[in-house]
């Protein structure tokens, strides 16, 4: 592998394909699956990440982001993609022309997307969501009733599916997601004495799909599950692989370095005894600062970062490893030889949630994608259309 700049994020899409292969075990066959790949599909890439999930079962995707839809489609994907309320309802001529589906909060919104599918002379398909508990984006569920039927009236829209996202905090009582869950399914009951059918009833995110089965309904919507997150809450056989393998880079510069005699105390970093220096191109601008355990491994070993990393690099102390050189791989995270760095290590050290540390990988550092799973295409004629 050669990188104009040798720093590097390794990214398992076998793991991510066996993670959704978990969660078609959970939920059976006859559910669909909507891979969710918002975020840039959590840090790691929503292109290679749609393109493994449409070649490996997924019945849809995911996205927040409109231009992120976009993107996907004009690269060439052509499985239904689910977008989550995230963009003005100005912006509805580019998600119909690019073939989304809309996810609708109010009638306002649902008249800008009925009269963009008036100008493409077609019916266009819109979710609409519901808020029971999150508190963010939705319509109120006591008021879900009433905007269904409203968008039932407009003639370019036709409804594909009601979906909700439930509040379900880590050892959440499930008597509120209970609470939650029976919200919804009250809108739906609702609608059907009206005779409003509604193909997708989606409900299960990640925690749901983990731990409560009965929220199934007919479509689940998984989303960090997919990159190996979140089983650590869950009692029971599931088992999901971490899709971040590994972030490394390699050393540009190795030095001996001396005590200092002078100005010691306003030296970077103490400088005791003799010092052998390793310096890799990579830095806060990359995610260093974030995403290190305060040690690296190189040729197997743990060596200590020095200092805080700056802009562009980040110093470690190779004493211990006093055959290291320029070109020697240094790993962030991840395994080399019998020694391995962990993403719980670093969350750890750094008090943030394992879900932020792919985030945290800067733009500028090369994807590089490993595993055997093939990026492949959704069939041209594939529809998410609701089953039992």
């Amino acid at each position: 592998m050669r990188l104009l700049r040798p720093t590097w994020f390794e990214i398992d899409l076998d793991a991510a394909v066996d993670n959704l292969r978990a969660v078609r075990r959970l939920v059976g066959p006859g559910r669909k699956i909507v891979a969710v790949v918002k975020a840039d599909a959590y840090g790691f890439g929503s292109l290679e990440m749609g393109r493994a999930f449409a070649a490996h079962g997924a019945d849809a995707l995911g996205v927040a982001d409109l231009a992120d839809g976009v993107r996907l489609r004009d690269a060439g994907l052509t499985l239904p993609i689910l977008m989550y309320p995230n963009a003005l309802p100005e912006a509805a001529d580019d998600a119909i022309g690019a073939d989304l589906i809309p996810t609708l909060t109010d009638l306002d919104a649902a008249r800008a997307y009925d009269d963009a599918a008036a100008r493409r002379a077609r019916p266009a398909d819109v979710f609409v969501k519901v808020d029971v508990g999150l508190e963010r984006l939705g319509v109120p569920a006591d008021q879900a009733v009433k905007l269904v039927l409203a968008i039932r009236d407009l003639a370019g829209l036709r409804l594909a599916g009601l979906c909700t996202h439930l509040h379900v905090p880590t050892g959440a009582d499930p008597a509120y997601v209970e609470w939650q869950f029976g919200r919804f399914t009250a809108v739906l009951d609702a609608l059907a004495t009206q005779g409003v059918d509604v193909p997708i009833r989606l409900a299960a995110s990640s925690p749901l799909v983990l731990g409560f089965p009965s929220t199934y309904l007919n479509a689940v919507d998984p989303g960090r599950m997919l990159y190996g997150y979140g089983h650590e809450a869950v009692a029971g056989p599931v088992v999901l692989r971490p899709t971040f393998r590994a972030f490394k880079s390699r050393l540009v510069e190795v030095k001996d370095l001396t005590p200092r005699e002078r100005f010691a105390a306003t030296a970077p970093f103490p400088i005791t005894a003799a010092m052998r220096l390793g310096v890799i191109p990579a830095g806060m601008g990359d995610g260093v600062h974030r995403l290190n355990a305060g040690e690296a491994l190189v040729r197997g070993r743990r060596v200590p970062i020095l200092a805080r990393p700056s802009l562009e690099h980040t110093r470690f102390d190779l004493t211990t490893v006093p055959d290291a050189v320029v070109g020697d791989e240094v790993v962030l995270v991840g395994r080399q030889g019998a020694e391995e760095i962990t993403l719980d290590e670093i969350a750890e050290r750094h008090t943030i949630d394992l879900l932020a540390l792919a985030l945290g990988v800067g733009p500028r550092v090369a994807r590089v994608y490993v595993g055997s799973a093939a990026a492949g295409r959704a069939d041209e004629g594939s529809r998410m259309e609701g089953g039992g």
